[in-house]
């Protein structure tokens, strides 16, 4: 039952590196990058408890998903591998680590599904995938490109980190609106060449989708929750309003997957300590996991 026993995502297994599964969950309990309200590191326990509500039913006989009258995740092999042994005021140990942990993953052909944490994370997420061609796609209120910072490792700069690096092919943010803290940068990586597409233009591209906004290829999806309405995702650190929902954000990951393959993903700046009573929050992230998953594996 889902109140029983010990929380794993959705009540998977535990993995063992090395094991041969389609997808393995990683919590990145880390939420130093935060420039403004911290808790982000109990992010992962608190999706994975959320997550239990989905276990119900036996790893054999999952999901019926009652918007597409279909099954996800049916007969696919999904694990918990735990957190990332996360040290406090380690920056270089503790990406050094993240990396890793993704890496031991992807040796086994698996897909990550990495649970944070706030976005900073990201950044040594996709230094694991070494070099591998492939399309970015940053789900957020925010394009996180902060040069504001001397460190530039805050969970306001993964982007501009990656594009520095040049760890990707293509960047595409989607669902920004509001008050930019990072106006002054949006040119500078508008003339890297990063597409942004703003919530209010997102909604008209899901009323009619336009199929040529993806192209072919391999993608990896970062999900920060504040893309979503404050209404639907409270328990963030940085809520703005405007935001969109989950069927909106449902059919987004469906349609890169019909472009592509998804053969990595993150769920980040769930903030627990800001949530409300109900953990609506948590519970949304723990759905978007799960419809991450099925974009990958179905």
């Amino acid at each position: 039952m889902p109140y029983a026993g010990i929380a794993t995502f959705a009540g998977y297994p535990l993995w063992q590196s090395g094991q041969e599964v389609n997808a393995v969950v990683l919590g990145v309990p880390y939420d130093e990058g935060t420039t403004y309200r911290p808790g982000t590191r109990f992010g992962p326990r608190t999706i994975r408890n959320a997550s239990m509500f989905y276990a119900y039913e036996g790893h054999e006989d999952r999901f019926y998903d009652a918007d597409r009258d279909k099954w996800i995740l049916t007969h696919q092999t999904i694990a918990d591998t735990g957190d990332v042994a996360i040290e406090p005021l380690n920056l270089e140990k503790n990406q050094a680590a993240i990396t890793r942990a993704v890496e031991s993953i992807l040796k086994t052909g698996a897909v990550p599904a990495v649970i944070g944490g706030d976005h900073s994370v990201t950044h040594p997420v996709l230094r694991a995938f070494g070099g591998k061609k492939f399309h970015y796609v940053h789900f957020d209120t925010h394009v996180d490109c902060d040069r504001i910072f001397s460190s530039g490792n805050t969970h306001g700069s993964p982007v501009a980190r990656i594009m520095e690096e040049e760890l990707v092919q293509s960047i595409t943010i989607m669902g920004v609106r509001g008050l930019s803290n990072s106006g002054h940068d949006v040119a500078w990586i508008k003339e890297k060449g990063v597409r942004i597409v703003t919530a209010r233009e997102l909604r008209e591209v899901i009323l009619a989708p336009d199929r040529n906004l993806f192209p072919a290829g391999d993608y990896y999806l970062s999900l920060d929750i504040d893309f979503f309405d404050p209404s639907a995702a409270p328990g963030t650190g940085t809520p703005e309003p405007g935001g969109l929902f989950f069927p909106d954000f449902s059919d987004l990951v469906h349609l890169i997957a019909n472009k592509g393959s998804i053969i990595g993903f993150d769920v980040v700046e769930v903030n627990p300590l800001l949530d409300n009573k109900g953990e609506i929050t948590a519970h949304l992230a723990a759905r978007c996991v799960l419809e991450l998953m099925s974009g990958a594996l179905d």
